[in-house]
């Protein structure tokens, strides 16, 4: 069963393409909602809880996935099955890091479309031009605003929740973490509102395509595929 007929996936596709117009067509709104967080000198810098933001954003990527790689080996050196970790969940969890927020975000998105980051461009007291999300420029050469690689390290724990869960409750908590480290984010003038949308969506998709061909069995994509046939339109 392909993804693209599964009713949930359609509506996260479509949902991704209404941003990305809406962003295209007012791309004032990001300098808007930067503009709440800038004091007419400057974005707030060297504050405990940005600090805090940091180490806490390492900390989990590091903590998650060791804990689940040391899980997958007991539960193979002794015939166990703790927390439910398999090798299809941890090969799953490299491949969102990997492809998510590695690959797309970190290595394609911000080393290509040079964007300059809110604090760089003039209408903040930089000396950059503001350019609209998904328009390509030279306003930045590396490691650029668009989009943010820590909205998708923090946005990694739907990935968590989708392989270990699937309860609404652990997958809202999930949405909060990677909302609270966009904020964080959005707060100091690192990102724009839209840099950190764009990295939910492409954690989100990668991470709920990837669930559907990499967890989930023949048996369970079937399953899934009469569900969707059978779901009232």
């Amino acid at each position: 069963m392909h993804y693209l007929s599964l009713r949930r996936g359609r509506i996260i596709l479509v949902s991704f393409l209404l941003f990305t117009i809406t962003m295209m067509a007012l791309p004032a709104i990001d300098l808007e909602i930067s503009g709440l967080f800038f004091d007419g000198h400057s974005f707030p810098r060297g504050r405990w809880w940005q600090n805090l933001q940091q180490a806490g954003l390492t900390l989990f990527l590091y903590l998650s996935m060791t804990t689940v790689i040391a899980l997958y080996a007991c539960n193979r050196a002794l015939a166990r099955n703790l927390g439910g970790i398999d090798g299809r969940r941890v090969l799953y969890l490299l491949l969102v890091l990997g492809v998510g927020a590695g690959l797309i975000v970190n290595t394609t998105l911000k080393d290509n479309f040079g964007r300059a980051r809110p604090r760089d461009v003039v209408e903040f007291g930089g000396t950059r031009q503001f350019t609209a999300a998904f328009v390509v420029s030279r306003e930045c050469n590396t490691n650029c605003s668009f989009s943010s690689g820590d909205a998708a390290g923090g946005f990694f724990a739907l990935a968590l929740a989708l392989a270990f869960s699937r309860r609404r409750a652990v997958f809202a908590a999930a949405l909060a973490f990677g909302a609270v480290i966009s904020l964080a984010r959005i707060a100091t003038g690192a990102h724009f509102f839209s840099d950190t949308v764009v990295s939910f969506f492409v954690m989100l998709i990668v991470a709920d395509v990837l669930y559907h061909y990499v967890v989930l069995s023949h048996v369970e994509r079937t399953a899934r595929s009469v569900v969707a046939v059978q779901a009232p339109s």
